[in-house]
């Protein structure tokens, strides 16, 4: 009850922080506090996921790098590492995911930017495909993800207001159609699986970048 009631006021505290459909997303789907929207970019989909978090804003950082613990919340998870930490909030990391059959595995490789912006207080996750030499062989096919981005607001009463974008071309020969249903589930199911860890006992507080 008391989760619920924290939940209950995560929500109404981020009312005046939602942004809803500017800059051409369209709304296509609530589930479990989360607003999912998309928008067209080129031949392929962008999607974005909107909802609260409660916890310290150092936990839900360390989470999202928790490579140890990835495979508990990051649906067809199948293994993944830090392949490097160039600086404190900068990393390389490497994930691999099953595919169902008759689809091939697929894996990427993707740098990590974490900033603090002086001027509004967030926070912000930033995520794109890169090259590395220390990269694992791919299992199948290489993701190129053009960007995932989490932009994470304090609220009041230990509430963060998380904002999800992103947009990816899982490569091969996948229907267009099944890439853009697969990817419009994930901002919940990820939502979903970031509240479940930031309640766990190993998810530690992470640094917080400074403010610039």
């Amino acid at each position: 009850m008391t989760e619920l009631r924290a939940l209950a006021g995560c929500l109404l505290l981020g009312l005046s922080t939602v942004q809803a459909n500017s800059a051409g997303w369209k709304k296509v789907d609530t589930e479990d506090g989360v607003t999912v929207y998309e928008k067209d970019v080129g031949e392929m989909v962008a999607f974005r996921g909107e909802g609260q978090i409660t916890a310290p804003i150092g936990k839900l950082l360390y989470v999202i790098e928790d490579s140890a613990h990835w495979k508990e919340w990051i649906e067809n998870f199948d293994k993944g590492h830090l392949i490097q930490k160039k600086a404190d909030f900068h990393k390389i990391f490497y994930q691999a995911f099953d595919s169902p059959f008759p689809a091939s595995d697929r894996d990427i490789v993707y740098e990590a930017r974490t900033r603090r912006d002086a001027s509004t207080g967030k926070d912000y996750v930033e995520m794109r495909s890169v090259l590395h030499p220390k990269a694992p062989k791919t299992v199948g096919v290489r993701v190129n993800l053009k960007y995932t981005r989490y932009e994470i607001t304090p609220l009041k009463e230990g509430c963060l207001h998380v904002v999800l974008e992103t947009l990816s071309n899982p490569g091969g020969s996948l229907p267009d159609f099944l890439v853009n249903w697969a990817q419009r589930d994930y901002p919940v199911k990820l939502f979903q699986g970031l509240r479940r860890q930031v309640k766990k006992n190993h998810a530690k507080l992470a640094p917080v970048p400074p403010a610039k």
